[in-house]
């Protein structure tokens, strides 16, 4: 059966729109393939950072990041208030916050100090060498955010609501809130993450500064427009200070969504509190270290 000439032109017009869908599909398919292969975080190391020629091979394949938070106010010998290891596991889209209380005794530059002592006497290469070496794994990078910095993310952000447990009153540093269900701003957020006059001290402080970081970071993905996304990491990068490269956030902020939905494990460094010479320390039991590093919910040991 022969054609008319406008069947032929309307078949004409259907295979070029064929050819064109065909095109951006295979183009569409590409540019994911690369995003996906682009940004995606590195391979960990195969062996810690350590003193020793020694190099043991990692027990676990994870990206290992050390978040440390400073006061950052002139005129102090700044010590890390806040010591946190976070891993992530990109594979099965998990992630763990490991406290370290402030207090640690471990070695620094040979000698025994509170890990704490680490960033004021070297900064992040020693604050980075030090727990690297005294938790046995690997670091692939860093992130230091000051208080002041805190409170304008958390600011940005809009607040956060959270469950005050107890009165929490110390006028030297700020800190006056009541008990209940509250909607807190920067300051308010900063007050809640560094009081320490409650029943287990540090302990309970940093479970507050894991949920408060869990909360902010839910809120601003979750709730956030993009351009309200594209101004708090604008703001970020005014605020913290970090090895990650652009490649890598954007790897992190891939994986950040699907990391909270799966639920992020918490976990503090099992331990007590020692006093030796007149001094408090954190004592921590390593007994059963490799269990605390694997990104799996285990019991947290209280303080005894």
């Amino acid at each position: 059966m022969r054609l008319t000439r406008r069947k032929r032109y309307y078949l004409r017009r259907v295979f070029f729109w064929l050819d064109v869908i065909l095109v951006l599909a295979l183009l569409t398919i590409g540019v994911y393939v690369v995003y996906d292969r682009f940004f995606r975080l590195p391979s960990p190391s195969s062996s810690p950072v350590s003193d020793s020629a020694t190099e043991e091979k990692l027990a676990f394949d994870k990206f290992n990041i050390l978040l440390l938070g400073l006061d950052g106010r002139e005129g102090l010998n700044d010590r890390s208030d806040t010591i946190i290891l976070v891993s992530l596991d990109e594979k099965n889209k998990k992630a763990q916050l490991l406290s370290i209380p402030r207090d640690t005794r471990v070695k620094v530059r040979g000698k025994l100090d509170k890990i704490n002592a680490a960033y004021a006497y070297g900064g992040v290469d020693l604050s980075l060498k030090t727990v690297s070496n005294f938790l046995g794994v690997h670091i692939d990078r860093y992130v230091i955010i000051k208080f002041d910095g805190l409170v304008k993310l958390v600011d940005l952000a809009g607040g956060i609501d959270v469950h005050v447990p107890t009165r929490m009153y110390k006028p030297s540093e700020g800190i006056d809130l009541y008990p209940g269900d509250q909607h807190l701003d920067g300051e308010q957020v900063l007050a809640y993450t560094r009081f320490r006059n409650d029943k287990y001290g540090d302990l309970d402080r940093a479970r507050r500064q894991q949920e408060a970081l869990q909360l902010l970071a839910t809120k601003i993905l979750k709730e956030k427009s993009l351009s309200q996304l594209v101004e708090f990491i604008n703001l970020a990068f005014e605020e913290v200070e970090t090895d990650l490269s652009m490649r890598e956030m954007v790897a992190l902020a891939r994986l950040a969504s699907p990391v909270l939905e799966n639920g992020v494990v918490t976990k503090i460094l099992p331990g007590q509190s020692v006093k030796i010479n007149e001094i408090w320390y954190y004592e921590a039991d390593l007994a059963n270290l490799p269990e605390v590093l694997a990104i799996v919910p285990t019991e947290t040991l209280k303080n005894s």
